[in-house]
Order: structure tokens, then sequence, then C-alpha cells
């Protein structure tokens, strides 16, 4: 215990002290998956869709009502059949001028009573298959932003190694450039070159440095959309575990596009709500069909509180609309069309994920050669510039060749830098696609 508010007091007196917590892709994942307000989102729509579920199924019980009801009357009508139903009428109550004029009367009415759905057209069954359908829509979104969440980190985390890639290069940029410098300076020294040799290494070193710089602030950038994704504060100091390398779900391309059909969670809940919009067309022409209920009834009626007379009135009802002059079937009518649209939104998500996956496998073929070409260029660049500087230290290279050559391998780094980071991606991006861009399947 004095140890760890000693560490407290420490890091609250010397913020410098604080160590960056590192974590791996996995916690990072997992952090964002619980802290994420997307995933608030989706939980609520799972939870909004359970309720319309059970409210469906709940339908099919009885329901039951129970109710009071005080009223006073001096209506003829009203009091001979409040007497009644309180089984008080007397002989005396048929005179004429008792009908007729029977005074101020009261009656207190207490019911419970029972309402049984047997039959309505299917539309509680209707009812119960839409929210089914839109349940598993809400669960195969929550997944599918699970899958899109942990496609963010990735492109985050990877971000992350890709600047630090970059930093590198920018830090060997500037070490060969303070080399040149040196060089430069003591050959301008000795009288074996000119002052603006060393001129041309000073604007290069002071490139290399801005290179450096810029690598630096694009690893910062990558940490914060990492910490955003997490839900970290802004200033939270944040360090990353060793690069993650993933696998493509196929090497075959035809084979992915049927994985993404098959398995991408976006296009597994629009094929559910589309399901659920059929339900719906099902469920509006319940009102084109005849409809069956029962009803049980209890009534307690007094002139005063409490519950002196007893009746109970069983019914069974069937009803059927003959016809309500075309409402209801403009009603199937917008389900209908509605369906439509459910069914053309699933058509072109699919074209585009087809697309988007042939996209991406294509790019990530020319990656590939790239990280291949960069490779080899970076090999031949490094042994002209090898090459290149012992000529200009014996006096036969010009600066200018120097630094067209460092120039070089300075790209060809950096290009093999982006084409790893941009290769990675695009695998990401098949994995996404194909609905296998989680935690357990990579």
């Amino acid at each position: 215990m004095k140890l760890r508010t000693l560490a407290l007091a420490m890091s609250v007196a010397l913020p410098g002290l604080v160590t960056a917590q590192t974590l791996d892709f996995q916690t990072s994942v997992q952090n964002t998956l619980s802290q994420n307000p997307q995933r608030d989102q989706s939980h609520a729509q799972i939870d909004q869709a359970q309720a319309a579920l059970s409210q469906a199924s709940l339908s099919r019980l009885p329901q039951f009502n129970l109710s009071f009801t005080a009223s006073n009357s001096n209506n003829p009508l009203n009091v001979f059949g409040m007497k009644l139903q309180q089984q008080e009428v007397l002989n005396t109550d048929f005179a004429v001028t008792e009908i007729n004029k029977p005074g101020s009367y009261t009656d207190f009415n207490t019911r419970i009573e029972m309402l049984l759905p047997i039959w309505n057209g299917g539309k509680i069954s209707s009812a119960k298959n839409q929210a089914g359908a839109m349940l598993e829509a809400a669960q195969k979104g929550d997944v599918a932003v699970q899958q899109m969440l942990t496609y963010y980190v990735y492109e985050a985390y990877e971000g992350v190694h890709a600047a630090r890639s970059f930093i590198q290069v920018a830090e060997q940029a500037l070490k060969a450039a303070n080399a040149y410098v040196n060089t430069t300076r003591n050959l301008v020294q000795q009288g074996v070159v000119l002052r603006s040799e060393l001129l041309s290494a000073q604007a290069h070193q002071a490139e290399a440095e801005l290179m450096l710089e810029q690598a630096k602030n694009h690893e910062q950038m990558a940490l914060d959309g990492l910490r955003s994704l997490m839900g970290m504060d802004a200033n939270a100091p944040l360090n990353v575990a060793g690069r993650v390398n993933i696998d493509l779900p196929s090497q075959n391309v035809e084979e992915m596009t049927q994985m993404a059909l098959d398995a991408n969670p976006k296009l597994q809940a629009m094929r559910q709500q589309v399901k659920a919009s059929h339900a719906a067309v099902r469920g509006s022409r319940a009102d084109l069909y005849p409809s069956f209920n029962l009803m049980a009834r209890h009534d307690w009626n007094d002139n005063e509180l409490g519950f002196n007379a007893s009746s109970y009135t069983v019914a069974a009802v069937a009803s059927w609309k003959i016809t309500d002059f075309g409402v209801t079937g403009r009603v199937v009518d917008q389900a209908n069309a509605a369906a439509r649209g459910q069914e053309a939104q699933l058509r072109a998500e699919e074209q585009s994920v087809g697309l988007n996956l042939l996209r991406s496998w294509r790019q990530y073929q020319n990656e590939l050669k790239k990280v291949e070409s960069n490779q080899a260029a970076v090999n031949y660049a490094t042994e002209a510039q090898s090459l290149i500087a012992r000529r200009y230290e014996t006096g036969v290279s010009t600066m200018t060749e120097v630094l067209a050559s460092q120039a070089q391998l300075d790209k060809a780094r950096a290009e093999l830098a982006n084409a790893e980071y941009a290769m990675n991606i695009q695998k990401a991006q098949l994995r996404l696609a194909t609905g296998r861009m989680h935690l357990d399947q990579m």
C-alpha cells in the first residue's frame, strides 16, 4: 500500500516519469468493443428488438382488465338499469311515478374482464415473425459493428507501426545527411570541394529533419485515433506492442466473393430485414380476414362501496370487416412497396460488397508486387549509394550525385514502408468483406 501511494505521488509530482501503457492488438480490440459508443447503440437496438419479440409472444396470452366506475343519474332508464344490476328492483319501482321520475340514484360498479385472442387473421404470428427477424438483424448488425471496429483498430494499430517505419526511414536519412554535412565540411576546409557543396548538404539535412518530424506527427495521429476508438483520454500515454500479421481467408477471389455473400454480417442483417418486411406484409393483410376472440367478465354493483350484487358474462365474438373502401388495401400496398425497397437495397449492397472485394483483391495484388519491387529497389539503391559515397570521399563524384543517390534510397525505403502498410490494410479489408475480421478468426 505504501509503495502504491509513493508511486502515485511520484506520478503527480513528476509526470514525465509516467510510463506509457503498452497494449497489444487483442487488448486494444477488447477495450474498443467494451468502450466504443457504437456498441452501446447496437446493444440498444438488440434490446429494442428483444422487447418487440417478447411483446408479440405475450400477445397470445389473455388480457385482464380491472375497472371501477361510480355513476349518479336521475335518468329513468339509467336508474332502473342501476337498480336491476344491483338486484334491488322492488314492486313499487314499477309505479308510473317511480318509473318516470325516479330521482337521483348512485351505482358503484367493480368489474374484472378477460379477453382471449383466438385468431386475428394471423396478425399476432406475423408480428412475432417480424420481431424475430428484426432481432436477428440487430444481432447480425452488432456483429458487423464489432468487425468494423476491429478493422478500425487494426487500421490505427497498423498506422502506428507504419509511421514508425517512416520514422526509421527518416532517421536513416537524417543520419546520412549529418554524415554528408560533416564530410563535406571537412572537404571544404581542405579545399577539395566548393562551399556550394556544403550548402547543398545542409539543405538536404534540413529536409531530412522535416521528414523525421512529419513521421513522428503521423505516429501521434495514429495513436490519437487508437485512443479515440478505445475511449481513452486524448493525453493519456499509450504505446503499442508488436506488429500484427494477418492472413487472407483464401487465395482465390471467387471463393472470397462467395464467403462475402454468405458470411458478411451486414448482408446477413439486411436479409433479416427483408424477412421482417415480408412478415409486415402478412401482418397488414390480417385486417382483410375475420377475427375470433373470447371474453369473460364478472361485475359487482352496489348503491354504495361494496360487492353486493354479482353477475358474469361470457361471450364469443366473431367479426369480419366487410369493407373499408380500400383503406386496408392501401396499407398492404405500402407494406409491399417497403418490402420491395428492402430487397432492392439488399441487391445493391450485395453488388457493392462484391465490387469492393474485387477492388481490394486487385489492390492487394498491386501492393504485393510493390513490396517485392520496392524491396529490390532498396537493395539496389543501398548498394549504389555506398559506391557513390566512396567515390565522393575520393573526390570522383560530386555532392549533387551523392544527394540524388541518397534521395533515391530514401524514396525506395519510404515506398517500401508505404506498400507494406497498404498491403496489410487491403488484407484487413478483404477479411472485413468476407465477415472474418474477428479476433477468433485472425
